[in-house]
């Protein structure tokens, strides 16, 4: 775990945030503060200053560098011109176990006397605002922005105080009795539970939704271990779901879901087709004792914020696929339609190439304001559906170039994915064959 540092700018009861690039690998498209990580040597970029005088050489020469580079902004200047009133370290927040990258951030409040110019950095920043704590909190609330809860926190003190200098803004999510339940999308509470998933993701994403007086629906748990299973009940004690939704029949979709159903004595809902498979490969009596309630296109499955989720149905990765969406859009759950970082695999006999493509640009065209894959985090947009279809329309003239010069099979899968880790040569294989039969080039277990 690196160390980082952010920078929390006031000026006139203003706070400035930043909306985050959606091609960064740490938290796309989030609305944060700016800053970034702690290099070694850092400190040589610190200075001498009063205001300065109680804090990390390292830490300041990395919060000058970074807010120089992101913002374009000269603290040591500001200094020297007397331009900041006051510097004080607000916070300290740790990423919690889950995430992929993880940081120990000092957030540092900097209280300015007049409005400065940022030249903000393009690859790492989209935008930058000024504005009241109270109405950016607003945007959060709203369901217009993504936080985390570092962010979320601070905003939450300064709408109560903008004078404050610190707060308690840890997430506690160290606890090991609890799964994080994090709020990312205010009233979509999201919880990575551990599963047994296809690498390199390690959890599936599991949803709480439904308004007050709602169905409360959980999507998709499948712990990977009974203690996993005993961990979310106990981190769901004061949440606990009305139902749970299943968004397609493979096992890292559903482990140990129907363990939870009856315990909680509550509904599955999934599509028919869903139930269907279910059955075929895990037993005539997997949903033994669960009230099974099937779901489909365009059903009103709970609210959020006064408004309808609508069920989606989804194919193509999974012929029993469904996806919830807010009727208004600002978010879309897709399941398994895409994953950040990795290729979704067409998986035999229930994937289609063809009908994966038909899914993924009827959600690029439905234009939802945020994104929810199954795994990973939540962006901004639909920039990553569009680079995975992007990708696999690629992917697919390559397989054609190659099978138009004679290459066949091991030869074919060498030349497109060379050096593939052993455990994921049979995915490979897999998305290859569906791209044939996508071309009319594989039928009847032979390449054509």
């Amino acid at each position: 775990m690196r160390g980082a540092v952010a920078a929390i700018f006031i000026y006139d009861n203003q706070v400035f945030s930043i909306l985050r690039q959606t091609s960064l690998a740490a938290f796309p498209g989030f609305t944060a503060f700016p800053g970034g990580k702690i290099d070694s040597g850092d400190e040589v970029f610190a200075c001498q200053h009063p205001l300065l005088s109680t804090f990390s050489q390292e830490n300041i020469g990395a919060l000058i560098r970074e807010i120089r580079e992101e913002l374009g902004f000269d603290l040591v200047q500001s200094l020297e011109q007397n331009q900041v009133v006051s510097i004080s370290q607000f916070g300290t927040s740790t990423t919690p176990t889950y995430q992929k990258h993880r940081f120990d951030i000092q957030f540092y409040k900097i209280t300015l006397n007049s409005l400065p110019t940022f030249a903000l950095e393009p690859k790492e920043v989209a935008s930058g605002t000024w504005l009241a704590p109270k109405k950016l909190l607003q945007h959060y609330f709203d369901g217009d922005a993504m936080v985390v809860s570092a962010t979320l926190k601070i905003l939450k003190a300064l709408a109560d105080d903008v004078t404050l200098e610190s707060a308690d803004i840890e997430s506690g999510f160290e606890d090991s009795d609890m799964l994080p339940l994090v709020p990312f999308i205010h009233d979509v509470m999201h919880i990575a539970v551990p599963s047994h998933t296809l690498p390199p993701a390690t959890t599936t994403n599991s949803l709480l939704i439904g308004d007050k007086g709602s169905l409360r629906i959980l999507t998709d748990p499948s712990p990977s271990s009974n203690e996993i299973l005993e961990l979310l009940k106990t981190s769901l004690a004061e949440y606990k779901p009305d139902a749970i939704l299943l968004s397609h029949h493979h096992p890292d979709h559903h482990e140990r879901a129907p363990q939870l159903a009856k315990d909680w004595n509550i509904p599955i809902l999934c599509s028919q087709k869903c139930q269907q498979r279910l059955l075929q490969r895990f037993g005539s009596d997997y949903l033994d004792d669960i009230d099974v309630r099937h779901i489909q296109q365009n059903d009103v499955v709970t609210q959020w914020h006064g408004d309808d989720v609508i069920c989606h149905e989804l194919p193509g990765h999974d012929d029993t696929m469904v996806g919830l969406a807010a009727k208004n859009l600002e978010w879309f759950y897709v399941a398994d339609l895409v994953e950040p970082g990795t290729t979704v695999v067409i998986p035999e006999p229930e994937g289609d190439m063809a009908v994966y493509f038909e899914s993924l640009e009827r959600v690029i065209a439905m234009q939802p304001k945020h994104i929810i894959p199954s795994h990973g985090l939540p962006v901004v947009g639909t920039s990553l559906l569009s680079k995975t279809l992007e990708h696999r329309i690629l992917r697919e003239r390559q397989i054609l170039e190659a099978h138009n010069n004679g290459l066949r099979d091991e030869e074919l899968l060498g030349a497109l994915y060379p050096q593939l880790a052993e455990q994921l040569i049979p995915y490979a294989e897999q998305n290859i064959r569906q791209h044939l039969r996508k071309l009319g080039l594989y039928s009847e277990g032979k390449v054509r």
